[in-house]
């Protein structure tokens, strides 16, 4: 449900910071905002490190000690190439910098760091766009001598001055429960309240849910949180017979921002809310429920608040958009305490994660797993749990890699019901099976069909971890069908049916390599050796031409050569796992403690990513503590315990389901990113993949003892 009309309850207006977002400048060239031809937008910011494109954060300010700024367009793909010129105009007029980029017809976006001279004058500074000669657009943004009076930074510290503490949430959230159950009258809410908390300038909205629904939502219009907890009561329905359910959401720091859906796109990482307003009409969503409606992008969003305030879709363009941060909290029945939530899951504590939690998490996604097995013996696909929606869909090669991983676990459990439930899926896949030329792959007709050869690949690996006699032929055959693939330079065809096919060299044959060292392990199979032997030369090749260097390629190759190297004892395969391993912490960077609750020990790149890159981290790190590599253990440890923490706040525990109808469908799952809750099977697989690796490698104090 849509917090409606919010932006006249709570009282945003009196935590606005007055800053001017935009100034006009006289001696600037007279030319509009408006975008024409393809560019549709442009937004000033940080850059990622390392040059790796894109913003970090979106600014309308910047300061004259800052010296590392770029400027993002957007732009609707056309026909042919052309040439797109940058121009930097100074308070005073003056060209500053220009910068011509020679475009692909194809490309939707363009990053353009700034190269002139510095520091920046302060003032209002204006860069334009022309293509080809032609002026499509402009933007503006201030530069400032204080850094404390850029917006963002000044919403940051206000935001943190102002911070509850989890003591002080839950003392709110008790209260207001206790009045909600029926057990406490008003004057108890109210009663007792410290003084330090009393006097908060904040705003509070109150959502009560009971058996997984929405029932009453609540929003103060006072900015005293004493006042403001009197209020939510007065709208908060009294249920003896359903215990409530109580998330609380203390509203700070509110900004007002340019209306654009880039500019959005930015905050919505740092989990605001947003509000627009315009001639009285008012819609506000907070951070959670922009993650409940599964709304994943800026544009969605807009329209969504547009439409909610009774304007047509566009109408955010002319309105008032104000983004504020909120703090949110949750004490669900059934909990003792009150718990911190990032957009709709509970904030695990990166230093607080034992090796026993990472074993629970592993234990409890394999639960779901097996609750969510179709009858055929195939898992479930995916779940949308704020639309209670299960699509009869399904990736077979996504459900395949699942197997592998899956099986390897319940080997390494020796349970009995894990290793039935992915026996039975084994069965399913091996009907699939065809025979042509002495060799056996996977020919699989259903759910995207699969006739790869990452789909044989990941089969023989699950038959290899859950070996039976009764594999031993398919088994054979599979290999001898995989290793038939390949080329004398040691390329990997990716394809049984198009051998000719050139395409998913990032992924399969990593993929492969793997699964044929482990089937080598098992079975002693020399030509399964050979052909990852044979392999390498081409794919460190492949990897040192820079247009290759992604970071799609560098988890599966790491896995199947560090592997590889235990077999071997070659350095070059170590050398080669490390130096796709630093590639990708330089690429991508780890977010530390500064980063939003959520997003904590993330790397830097799209968020489902993290888990993937996970997995080829933890067997880096199991390959620097072969090697006794001091540097890489500190260093590769350090990251790992943030990434492995991150994951398990993405995973739905029992207090992350009072909104939920059917726990059972999210209880140990793994959401794609902290703000979409689609719950998609290969996302909990990368994750527990990445986590169980490391149970194997680490005992309590080890783990423990790395420092995050």
């Amino acid at each position: 449900m849509l917090l409606k009309r919010c932006l006249n309850l709570i009282v945003i207006a009196s935590l606005l910071f007055t800053f001017s977002i935009i100034s006009s400048c006289t001696s600037k060239p007279e030319i509009s905002e408006k975008f024409s031809g393809n560019l549709t937008g442009l937004v000033v910011g940080m850059p990622r490190p390392g040059g790796n494109g894109g913003l970090t954060e979106v600014r309308d300010t910047l300061s004259t000690d800052e010296t590392n700024h770029a400027v993002r367009g957007f732009w609707n793909p056309v026909k042919n190439k052309y040439d797109a010129e940058f121009v930097w105009f100074d308070p005073e007029g003056k060209k500053a910098y220009t910068k011509i980029m020679n475009m692909s017809p194809d490309w939707k976006n363009t990053t353009i760091h700034y190269k002139g001279n510095g520091p920046l004058k302060a003032g209002t500074w204006t860069i334009a766009v022309n293509v080809d000669g032609k002026y499509l657009g402009k933007t503006e943004f201030s530069v400032v001598r204080d850094r404390s009076k850029i917006p963002l930074v000044a919403q940051i510290e206000a935001f943190n001055n102002e911070k509850l503490t989890l003591n002080e949430a839950h003392f709110i959230a008790e209260k207001i429960k206790c009045y909600a159950d029926g057990i406490c009258d008003e004057n108890n809410v109210t009663s007792d309240i410290p003084e330090t908390l009393s006097k908060r300038n904040v705003g509070l909205a109150v959502s009560v849910f009971r058996k997984g629904e929405l029932t009453d939502v609540a929003f103060s219009s006072s900015s005293k949180l004493e006042n403001a907890m009197k209020e939510i009561v007065k709208s908060v329905k009294v249920n003896n017979a359903n215990p409530a359910s109580i998330e609380i959401s203390v509203v700070h720091s509110a900004i007002n921002i340019k209306p654009s859906e880039q500019a959005v796109s930015l905050k919505m990482r740092q989990g605001m809310g947003f509000s627009i307003s315009k001639d009285g009409k008012i819609a506000t969503m907070l951070s959670t429920q922009i993650a409940r409606r599964q709304i994943a992008d800026a544009t969605e969003l807009l329209r969504q608040l547009s439409i909610d305030a009774g304007m047509a879709e566009n109408g955010w363009q002319e309105s008032k958009l104000t983004a504020f941060m909120t703090q949110d909290f949750v004490l669900a029945a059934g909990m003792d305490e009150t718990k911190e939530i990032a957009f709709s899951r509970t904030v695990v504590p990166v230093d607080s994660v034992t090796r026993s939690d990472l074993v629970k998490s592993v234990d409890s996604a394999f639960e779901w797993y097996m609750k969510n097995q179709l009858k055929n013996g195939r898992y479930m696909y995916t779940f949308f749990p704020s639309k209670d929606l299960e699509p009869d869909d399904d990736w077979a090669l996504r459900n395949l890699n699942g197997l592998f991983v899956l099986a390897e676990i319940a080997k390494d459990r020796k349970d009995e019901r894990m290793i039935a439930s992915v026996k039975k899926a084994i069965e399913l896949f091996r009907s699939g099976l065809k025979l042509e030329n002495g060799y056996k792959y996977l020919d699989w007709k259903e759910h995207r069909a699969v006739s790869s050869i990452a789909g044989t690949a990941f089969l023989l690996g699950a038959m290899t971890e859950l070996y039976e006699p009764s594999y031993k032929e398919d088994m054979k055959l599979m290999a001898d069908a995989i290793i038939s693939l390949q080329e004398e330079n040691g390329k990997l065809k990716t394809d049984f049916y198009r051998p000719l096919r050139d395409i998913d060299q990032m992924y399969y044959p990593g993929e492969t390599l793997l699964v044929l060292i482990r089937y080598y392990k098992h079975s002693k199979y020399e030509p399964a050796l050979k052909t990852v032997e044979k392999a390498f030369p081409y794919y460190r090749e492949f990897w040192n031409k820079k247009e290759n260097q992604d970071g799609p390629f560098v988890p599966w190759q790491i896995r199947a050569y560090q592997e590889t190297y235990m077999v071997t004892k070659d350095k070059k395969h170590a050398e080669f796992v490390f130096t796709l391993m630093d590639w990708m912490l330089k690429k991508y960077t780890p977010l530390g403690r500064d980063a939003v609750p959520g997003r904590q020990g993330a790397l830097d790149t799209q968020f489902a990513s993290t888990a993937v890159y996970s997995e080829g981290l933890s067997q880096a790190y199991a390959l620097a503590l072969e090697l006794k590599d001091e540097n890489r253990i500190k260093y590769y440890g350090k990251i790992l315990k943030g990434t492995l923490g991150y994951l398990l706040g993405l995973q739905f525990k029992p207090e992350d389901t009072y909104w939920i109808k059917r726990p059972e469908k999210v209880i140990g799952a793994t959401a794609l990113r902290p703000d979409i809750n689609e719950l998609r099977l290969d996302a909990t697989y990368h994750a527990i993949s990445a986590i169980h690796y490391t149970t194997k490698l680490l005992d309590e104090n080890s783990w423990n003892a790395i420092i995050w």
